[in-house]
C-alpha cells in the first residue's frame, strides 16, 4: 500500500506516474481518492494522475491532532514537495477545496492550476452549527451507517436524482460501506475541523493561476451562490454549473465534470 508519513502520520496516496504535467486530487469530506475513479481512468493518458487521502479518512492512518483546514492543507503541501509535483494542477472538492484554495493563495509556486469542486471561500453556515454538531456526535457514537444517519447525510452528500436512482444504488452502497470502515474518532475530528474553519475570501485576490470552479446546481451542502462568490472573487477564473448535480459533482455527474476537467486543463497546456 503506497503511503508517505507527513507530519507524524502515513497518508495513503495512489500515483499513475508518468511524464505529464500533474494532477493532484482531493477529496470532500466522507469520501476518498475514490470520489475521482472517473476521472483519473480519463485523464491518467496524458496527466500524471495522483490521489491523496486526508489523514484520518479513506486508507489514511488517523493521528492524534491535526485535523483543522490549515494542518489538511499544510499536508498536502508536504506531499507536492516529497513527491516533486509543482507546479501542480491542484484539483479539491468540498473540503479538498477549503485546503486547495489556502494554498493557491498563499504559495503560488506551487500551484500550475487551480480545480475547484463543490467547494467554498466562506467560513462555515452559523444555521448549520447545531445540526452539524448532533450528527457529528451521533456519527462518533454509532458510526455514520447505523440508523437514520445515513439517509441524512446523503441528503447533503448527494443530489435528489443520483439519491434516489436505482440505477446507481450498487454506487451509493459501496461508499456506505466504506464509511462503515471509517475511523469514528477521526472523523468527527475532522468534521470539527471543517466548522471552525475561517472564511478566506480576502484572500482570492491572491491567487494567479487559472482557476476552474465547478458547482452543482442542486449541492444544498455548499449552493452555487458560493461558487458564483468565489468567481467573482478570483481573477482569472471560470464557472462551470451542472445542472440536477449535488455535492458529489465526480461521482454525481461523471462525464459532466471530466469533459469540463479535459477542456480546461488542454486551455492551459495551449497557453
Amino acid at each position: 500500500m503506497p503511503v508517505i508519513r507527513v507530519h507524524g502520520t502515513d497518508l495513503y496516496y495512489e500515483d499513475t506516474a508518468g511524464p505529464g504535467e500533474r494532477i493532484l486530487f482531493l477529496h470532500g469530506f466522507l469520501f476518498d481518492g475514490r470520489q475521482y475513479d472517473a476521472q483519473v481512468a480519463a485523464l491518467r493518458g496524458g496527466y500524471r494522475c495522483v490521489r491523496l487521502d486526508f489523514r484520518g479518512q479513506g486508507r489514511s492512518a488517523a493521528a492524534a491532532g491535526g485535523y483543522q483546514i490549515e494542518q489538511q492543507a499544510a499536508d498536502v503541501v508536504a506531499v507536492i514537495r516529497a513527491l516533486g509535483l509543482a507546479p501542480v494542477h491542484l484539483a479539491g472538492l468540498s473540503m479538498g477545496g477549503f485546503a486547495a484554495l489556502r494554498i493557491a493563495a498563499r504559495q503560488p509556486g506551487l500551484v500550475r492550476s487551480l480545480i475547484l469542486l463543490n467547494t467554498s471561500a466562506a467560513a462555515h453556515a452559523r444555521s448549520k452549527m447545531p445540526g452539524h454538531l448532533l450528527l457529528t456526535a451521533i456519527g462518533r457514537a454509532a458510526g455514520v451507517s447505523g440508523g437514520l444517519l445515513p439517509s441524512r447525510v446523503e441528503q447533503e452528500l448527494y443530489g435528489p436524482a443520483f439519491r434516489t436512482d436505482p440505477a446507481r444504488a450498487a454506487e451509493r452502497a459501496a461508499w456506505r460501506e466504506r464509511w462503515a470502515q471509517a475511523d469514528r474518532a477521526a472523523l468527527a475530528r475532522t468534521m470539527l475541523g471543517v466548522m471552525v474553519r475561517p472564511g478566506i475570501q480576502g484572500e482570492l485576490g491572491d491567487i494567479t493561476v487559472p482557476a476552474l470552479i465547478i458547482a452543482g446546481a442542486a449541492d444544498a451542502s455548499l449552493p452555487p451562490a458560493q461558487s458564483r462568490e468565489m468567481h467573482a472573487l478570483i481573477p482569472d477564473s471560470r464557472l462551470v454549473e451542472l445542472p440536477g448535480v449535488g455535492h458529489s459533482s465526480p461521482i454525481e455527474d461523471p462525464a459532466g465534470v471530466t469533459a469540463a476537467m479535459t477542456t480546461f486543463l488542454r486551455d492551459q497546456q495551449a497557453g
